[in-house]
């Protein structure tokens, strides 16, 4: 309709024209919209370059977020999804997520960032249900906390650690263990008691997992977020 209104021209005359265009490549057909072949060309060369700048100057994150890059584009939503899926069809960008990198490339660490990268998942996983605050495990570090806290977004990402509340993080291993506990509390009730839901209050939840009221209600409260217990009343059901 905007071509009509454009050129005055008939109809079938355009789309006998776009036809034609379409066959040789000159032009491509997205949605409602008619592009110029070199201009999508020029879309995937900018954003394989906009990825690359991002991952330079960003070595700590996983890649470029879609909306970012599409922000940088310029293009409308639709243009953007399409051509990326031609970029990434053509193996020149790789898509995790919401994340878009460059193909076999992923977060590139230093020495000291490896080393820190470590020292962060061992000193959790020494720790069990009484973690330090994340604050303190950071300051112990050699390198500046802005780069602390991006490796603990990696160790976040790849679930070796997981968030509990503003406060406590745990190492994934730790909640496992956790978990199977709290199984096995299960099954012993369910021998003890038949058609009796498996229960436990927070005193008794301190008293299995080892730790004080600190730690024992974010763990409760995560484990109703995961439907491992629900709680009624001042007590768990354990699910």
């Amino acid at each position: 309709d905007e071509i009509v209104a454009e050129t005055g021209w008939r109809p079938q005359f355009i789309a006998n024209t776009l036809a034609e265009l379409l066959r040789s490549s000159r032009v491509a057909r997205i949605g409602e919209r008619y592009i110029l072949g070199e201009s999508i060309a020029e879309l995937k060369t900018s954003l394989v370059a906009a990825v690359a700048t991002f991952q330079r100057t960003h070595p700590l994150v996983a890649g470029m977020g879609k909306e970012l890059l599409r922000e940088e584009s310029g293009v409308p939503l639709e243009v953007f999804a399409s051509v990326l899926e031609q970029v990434v069809v053509a193996g020149k960008l790789s898509i995790a997520g919401e994340m878009v990198h460059l193909p076999g490339q992923g977060v590139v660490l230093k020495d000291e960032e490896a080393a820190s990268k470590q020292l962060i998942e061992s000193t959790f996983a020494t720790a069990g249900l009484k973690v330090p605050a994340l604050a303190e495990v950071l300051a112990g570090l050699k390198i500046d906390e802005a780069r602390a806290r991006k490796l603990v977004t990696l160790l976040l990402r790849d679930k070796i650690l997981v968030k509990v509340s503003d406060d406590l993080v745990f190492h994934r291993e730790a909640l496992d263990a956790l978990r199977a506990l709290l199984l096995a509390r299960k099954n012993q009730s369910s021998q003890s008691a038949k058609d009796q839901p498996a229960k436990i209050d927070v005193g008794a939840f301190k008293d299995m997992a080892g730790v004080s009221r600190k730690y024992a209600i974010p763990l409760l409260e995560y484990m109703d977020r995961e439907r491992i217990t629900r709680r009624v009343g001042n007590e768990r059901i354990i699910l």
